[in-house]
């Protein structure tokens, strides 16, 4: 994920073999811009990749990450261009052909997808990453038992793989085999204890067996984790009112014929039917690269950095750790993966990290009816479509639903700074205070001198009567800003009110 959670892996073609060494500038510019990417800084990711592309327009490594920046905030469209210009530079590109594959699954041109996932599973049919994201675009055309043949495929190749296991799982609820599920799910909260959406999964799976206290604990386990978690909160609270509503009513009020075991689940199912199935996505990128792993790959690849390193300077690195034999098969993965590149220099040859961000890895919490179909299959809404649909809610003075699409919007992108002071009003609008200091605080972490997150401020807490702190903001701004004639007269308000 990070931009969590988004899976967003690593993988990359042999630099020097396959696709050959990038002029050492781009590669600079490349390597900067991935720094940037995995600190969530998508602006100065994407600065980078633009300026390696101006040093060297043939490199598919700067066109494929900068279409996954562009991706990750909703540019659909220009995404595919940078990953067929990829691709156009590197007829093997295969990241790229799985890039491309998921984005045309985003909007919903499934066969489009599934084309451009048997390209790239037909070059490399142990990419585990394409056989993924090919069950998800499967799951979405509802054809779950399909699906759980490409997710027991990714798997195989990888046995730690935490993405397939939670896809898996997925699958086998819509199967209707539960126990499945359950025993599945928790695999994989072994390896991510506080995954929210993983616990979300294992309260529907038991919520098929009609185990609905149980339900409600995984539900109430998955709001604890993450109170913005709209659905397990709507979840618990429905489970709970049902379940207290069986349990507590006066015997006065009852039916004179007492609603059967059958009767009472049937509306349990109902009301949660009722809260509405949505596709959600969690897209990360190195964070889980483990999964893709076996512990000796990792132990290899924890030793390769940016520098050349030889393979006798990673058997002398690793000591007694490793045999040679296991290194080298540890190696044939890493650059059959495309995690590492090689490049013989006299007799020996040096390996080094890939400069790719490779392809996004796909993490269903939920396969039902998504965001597209609620629009009426125009497609799914991208970044700027999910702000404007919140500002547009917002001021009809809607903002617990602005705030459903401000949070969707900044799942895209986390770190867009008028996206934040948006969802800061609304939360002002429906009490949270807390919550809408803690997003205009975000922004005035990177930016501490950013006039309109100090505006936003200033306005909320003299809207809600706070004039010490209004005072505060709006000297804050007359700092920035002297000539500013609106804040000098909110000022001077709150002096006299605060006297």
């Amino acid at each position: 994920m990070s931009l969590k959670t988004l899976g967003y892996y690593l993988v990359l073609e042999s630099i020097g073999l396959a696709r050959g060494l990038s002029k050492p500038g781009a590669t600079k510019l490349i390597s900067q811009g991935n720094e940037h990417y995995r600190k969530g800084e998508l602006g100065p990711a994407m600065n980078s990749y633009n300026k390696a592309i101006d040093t060297d327009p043939e490199n598919p490594i700067a066109w494929n990450n900068k279409g996954l920046i562009l991706t990750v905030v909703g540019k659909f469209d220009q995404a595919l261009e940078c990953h067929f210009r990829a691709l156009e530079l590197d007829k093997k590109y295969i990241d790229a052909m799985s890039n491309i594959g998921m984005i045309y699954s985003k909007l919903m041109r499934y066969d489009e997808a599934m084309e451009y996932y048997d390209k790239a599973l037909k070059l490399r049919p142990k990419h585990e990453t394409a056989w993924n994201n090919k069950g998800n675009l499967l799951a979405k055309m509802n054809k779950h038992e399909d699906s759980m043949k490409c997710y027991k495929k990714a798997l195989e190749i990888a046995p730690g793989y935490v993405a397939a296991m939670n896809n898996m799982a997925v699958a086998y609820t819509h199967l209707k085999d539960y126990d499945r599920a359950i025993e599945t799910i928790e695999k994989v909260l072994e390896e991510r204890p506080m995954f929210t959406e993983a616990w979300y999964i294992k309260g529907k799976s038991y919520i098929g067996m009609k185990q609905f206290n149980k339900a409600a604990m995984c539900f109430e386990r998955a709001h604890r984790l993450n109170p913005d978690f709209e659905k397990a909160e709507k979840a618990l609270r429905v489970l709970r009112q049902n379940l207290q509503k069986t349990a507590e009513e006066p015997e006065e009020k009852k039916p004179k014929r007492k609603p059967s075991k059958r009767e009472v689940e049937k509306r349990i199912e109902t009301d949660m039917a009722e809260l509405g199935e949505e596709m959600d996505h969690l897209e990360g990128e190195s964070d889980h690269i483990a999964e893709h792993l076996s512990e000796e790959q990792m132990l290899v690849f924890d030793k390769i950095g940016d520098d050349p390193i030889s393979k006798t300077g990673l058997k002398k690195e690793l000591g007694s750790q490793m045999s040679l034999p296991v290194l080298e098969k540890s190696l044939g993965v890493l650059q059959e993966k495309d995690l590492i590149g090689s490049e013989t220099k006299g007799r020996g040859t040096f390996y080094s990290r890939s400069e790719t961000l490779g392809p996004i890895d796909e993490e269903l919490v939920d396969d039902g009816t998504d965001l597209a179909k609620k629009r009426g299959g125009r497609g799914l809404m991208n970044f700027s479509q999910l702000v404007n649909e919140g500002k547009n809610l917002a001021g009809k003075n809607r903002h617990e639903a602005a705030l459903k699409y401000f949070k969707k919007a900044l799942k895209l992108n986390p770190y867009d700074d008028m996206a934040l002071l948006l969802q800061a009003q609304s939360f002002y609008e429906v009490g949270k205070t807390d919550k809408a200091v803690n997003s205009i605080s975000l922004v005035l972490k990177d930016k501490p001198d950013f006039l309109p997150a100090w505006i936003t401020l200033a306005n909320l807490t003299y809207e809600h009567k706070e004039w010490n702190d209004a005072a505060d903001c709006y000297r804050k701004i007359l700092e920035i800003q002297p000539d500013n004639k609106d804040a000098e007269k909110k000022l001077a308000q709150c002096e006299k009110k605060i006297k």
